[in-house]
This record gives C-alpha cells, sequence and structure tokens, in this order.
C-alpha cells in the first residue's frame, strides 16, 4: 500500500519525529519545516515570507519545494483534480493550503492511504499562548483570529457558506478519493477531521 502523511502546522505536528517513517512519503506546509527536516515535498503560497529559510533547512537533496506554478505545482493540481479553469478551480476545491496540500498528494503521489497529523484546527492556546507547534500563527498575530479561519472569513465564497465551508470542503475531498482511504493520526481529541483516529502503528502496518 502507497501511504502519505500530510502534515499541517498544529501543536502535534511534531509527532512525525517520533515515528519510523520510511518508505512513506512526507508532505508538509509552509512552517512544518521548523518542526521536522523528515519532509519530503514542502508546499507553500506564492507569497511565503520564509522562502529563503525554507532552502537553507533542506537537509536532502530529494526534498521537493513546491509553490504554484510549474510542472509539479500546486495549480497543476487543482485544475487536474477538477476540470476547471484556474481560477474557480481554487475556489471550488478549497484556497486553504491545508486542501492544496492533499490535491497535491493525490495528484501526483496517487496514495492508497493518506495520514493527517497537526490539522486538527484546535486554536485553544497553550500555557504561552501559543496555537502552532511553532507559537502563534501569523493571523493570531496580526489579526486575532486564527489560520486558515481568516480565509473563511474573509473570502467572499467562503464567507457566505459560514462556518459550514469547513465541512463543505471535507466533503469535496472525500468525493474525490473513492479509492484512497483518509485517516487521523492526531491524539487530539478535539480535532475537526471527519476520518478515523488511527495510531501511526496501525497506519503503518497496512
Amino acid at each position: 500500500m502507497k501511504k502519505v502523511i500530510c502534515m499541517g502546522s498544529g501543536k502535534n505536528m511534531v509527532l512525525v519525529n517520533d515515528w519510523d517513517t520510511e518508505g512513506i512519503k512526507i508532505c508538509g506546509v509552509n512552517n512544518t519545516w521548523r518542526g521536522t527536516d523528515k519532509w519530503d515535498v514542502l508546499l507553500h503560497a506564492g507569497d511565503y515570507p520564509h522562502k529563503q529559510e525554507v532552502q537553507a533547512a533542506r537537509t536532502k537533496e530529494d526534498q521537493l519545494i513546491v509553490s504554484r506554478e510549474g510542472a509539479m505545482g500546486f495549480k497543476q493540481s487543482y485544475v487536474g483534480m477538477s476540470d476547471l479553469p484556474w481560477a474557480k478551480a481554487r475556489i471550488f476545491l478549497g484556497l486553504p493550503i491545508y486542501f492544496t496540500m492533499a490535491y497535491w498528494a493525490l495528484w501526483h503521489l496517487k496514495p492508497d492511504a493518506i495520514g493527517f497529523v497537526g490539522f486538527d484546527m484546535n486554536y485553544t492556546p497553550g500555557p504561552n499562548g501559543e496555537t502552532t507547534f511553532y507559537g502563534q500563527g501569523y493571523d493570531m498575530q496580526k489579526r486575532g483570529v486564527p489560520d486558515p479561519l481568516y480565509q473563511f472569513r474573509t473570502v467572499p465564497e467562503y464567507k457566505k457558506e459560514g462556518d459550514n465551508m469547513i465541512n463543505i470542503l471535507f466533503d469535496r475531498l472525500k468525493e474525490r478519493t473513492p479509492f484512497t482511504k483518509l485517516v487521523n493520526l492526531s491524539d487530539d481529541p478535539t480535532s475537526i477531521l471527519p476520518w478515523e483516529q488511527v495510531t501511526f502503528e496501525e497506519f503503518k502496518s497496512w
């Protein structure tokens, strides 16, 4: 079985450092490189402010950094997954980078199973006010709204659906994965992911 781990910036993303992930592709987004060097693919938006730092943090020659354009860019996977022009596909499929990562992995890696970690969207501040594994997220610092909820409240196509938009995006992802098993590798009981929570050991054994 071909397996992929998709990492978000949630507080428990660093669990991946304790796992024996040999033979499993690991995809991360934005700041996940700060918490582990085990990533094989890192996706970031075109205006990501830490591009040079990411380049310097690469530990393996085959680590792939993905942005919007190019043969392996996430624009290609969005359009390929939707059969829609780019401008429409990015809204229809889901703009937040966490969904972008999942679509990229599905399109380019074609896994049989994807396990998600650090994707709980639990923004309850920790003892020192942290909302992510590396501290406070950008939107929380600047606007008092956690990433990526700021996008849901400001992008018109999302805003009109209100709090239900996240469930719409989950449903669309499920529609596009009839032959791919999606599971939650998080140990957070408050995780909003709609998929079965399994241990990494279970995931690894399939």
